[in-house]
């Protein structure tokens, strides 16, 4: 079973308050760790390195390594490529076509600055950092379109097959209960009534011969969607050296989110000539061309707290571990609906009111150990190892304990999310005092799960990979700056625009693959 971030109804047709899933909680919660060039261009395998403002959200005891000050700035333009496959009618020979797309951003995802003071003791306690550092945790940017002919399924088709059983005084309204799209379908002639009863829909698109309601003709479908938006961790960071052998730190971690989404579904006749809607009056109408959107958008903020420590016991060998608490959330959402239709005699079009719900969402607690050998001031090498049970994630409301308002998705996470764990391997090399050469790799499982046919949960085969790699220069003075490109390769997802709503055939099937590039600068300066 394919299950690798399956979007089900991906334009999520929804009710009056808009729904949320175990994909929405995956989203706010995955961390994909950014930093300062140096710490990205090394993998971020920097738990058992530390000295660098990018590491000091992996281990808090980073920032007692150093016996500098420092101040950093790292700007930095990320990238995403997209290919996805439309199977207009999934499993028939030649329904496959292709689509790429492309997007650029420009963020800050590293800043801050760290105070380290000289007790001037020759053992105990003998330096204390303070620091406050931003650092990214997530980078939301997406762009990706697929499209494709399709002879047996309609969006318009899906969207009257879910209204029936509505009475068509309910869909005069946005208050009155009935599923906001349908409002939309039915007051824009996507949808209407037939028959005697006031239950029954058709779609646009779609013809009724006696009993049977059948395709009216081949349609050209288009599916995208667009988004944007970081996850930053604002870190308030104390940290001490105790006789150069162990590090210890704390950070209070601030969390800031910001999400913007935009999805469309489009389908057009490819002979308006066969969509004829025949009037009493004997008057006849063609369809020609329909678009679905929806535009969402989220901020939140979250709060947690995170322990480590780094300790030498031998040479160059370094050892180190932090432990995060679960991640207090509180998160708002704003959404709007719209859709628009072109016939042969007229255009018309709906906007939804602006829709907005508040809830919380705690993320799971997080632990991360690495070990790293340093060659004096030639380099080092540096693993880590990360685990994160997803399966910890829930859902609650606003101002209450009873959160049976979220008993459904509750109950998916646990049975569809689990332990994701993460690989990071770096390496540094100084060819001169002044340049450093650095490679770095991660690997990432995936925290979803699908249940086998005796209700086992299976992990699937999709892990997200990542390269890296840069150089940095340190003058002689107080000026460093670093210099990093990052390329992320996501696993296949596959997105399912509409339902299936007739027996025996399939709704569309979207694969899409993803790549996300980064390249980062860094720029900062020792006092």
């Amino acid at each position: 079973m394919k299950r690798t971030i399956i979007l089900i109804a991906a334009l999520a047709f929804c009710a009056t308050s808009f729904a949320q899933n175990e994909y929405d909680a995956l989203r706010y919660s995955t961390n994909n760790y950014y930093g300062t060039a140096r710490s990205i261009a090394v993998g971020n395998a920097m738990t058992a390195v530390g000295g660098d403002l990018g590491a000091i959200g992996l281990n808090p005891a980073g920032s007692a390594v150093s016996g500098y000050s420092q101040f950093t700035l790292t700007p930095n333009v990320s990238l995403v490529a997209t290919q996805a496959t439309y199977d207009a009618v999934p499993g028939k020979t030649g329904s496959v076509l292709s689509t790429r797309d492309s997007w650029s951003r420009f963020s800050m995802p590293n800043f801050g600055m760290v105070f380290n003071f000289d007790l001037h003791r020759r053992s105990g306690i003998r330096n204390i950092s303070l620091g406050f550092i931003g650092n990214a945790t997530s980078n939301f940017l997406d762009r990706m379109a697929a499209e494709g002919d399709n002879s047996a399924t309609s969006f318009l088709g899906q969207l009257a097959a879910a209204t029936t059983g509505i009475p068509t005084s309910q869909l005069e309204s946005y208050n009155s209960g009935a599923p906001w799209n349908s409002v939309i379908g039915y007051n824009t002639d996507m949808i209407s009534a037939y028959g005697s009863g006031d239950t029954d829909y058709i779609g646009a698109t779609e013809k009724l011969y006696g009993d049977e309601i059948t395709l009216a003709g081949p349609l050209s479908q288009r599916y995208g969607r667009q988004s944007s938006g970081n996850k930053y961790d604002l870190l308030f960071n104390a940290g001490m050296n105790i006789s150069d052998v162990l590090y210890i730190g704390a950070n209070l971690g601030l969390v800031s989110i910001d999400y913007s989404t935009n999805t469309y579904f489009k389908e057009a006749a490819l002979d308006p000539n066969q969509f004829g809607i025949e009037y009493a009056d004997g008057f006849v109408s063609y369809f020609d061309n329909m678009r679905y959107r929806q535009h969402i958008d989220a901020t939140g903020s979250g709060i947690y707290g995170k322990l480590g420590f780094i300790v030498r016991p031998v040479g160059g060998l370094r050892i180190g571990a932090a432990f995060q608490t679960p991640t207090s959330n509180f998160i708002t959402e704003h959404w709007v609906y719209s859709g628009d239709i072109t016939f042969s005699d007229r255009s018309n079009s709906e906007t939804s009111p602006e829709g907005s719900f508040e809830y919380r969402l705690t993320s799971p607690w997080r632990f991360n150990a690495g070990v790293a050998y340093t060659f004096g001031a030639m380099g080092f090498l540096s693993a880590d190892y990360e685990m994160c049970d997803y399966s910890r994630m829930r859902f609650r409301e606003v101002g209450t304990n009873d959160d049976s308002e979220f008993s459904y998705e509750n109950s998916n996470i646990l049975n569809y999310m689990g332990m994701s764990h993460m690989l990071r391997l770096g390496a540094e090399m100084k060819v001169v005092p002044e340049v450093a050469l650095r490679a770095g790799y991660n690997l990432t499982t995936t925290p979803e799960r699908y249940l086998d046919t005796v209700g086992n949960k299976i992990a699937p085969s999709a892990s997200r990979h990542a390269i890296s790699f840069g150089f940095g220069y340190s003058s002689k003075g107080s000026f460093f700056a670093d210099f990093a490109c990052r390329g992320n390769f996501l696993p296949k997802e596959y997105i399912y625009p509409y339902d299936n709503y007739i027996d025996g055939t399939d709704s569309p099937e979207i694969m899409n693959k993803m790549q996300l590039w980064d390249i980062v600068a860094t720029f900062g300066w020792r006092f």
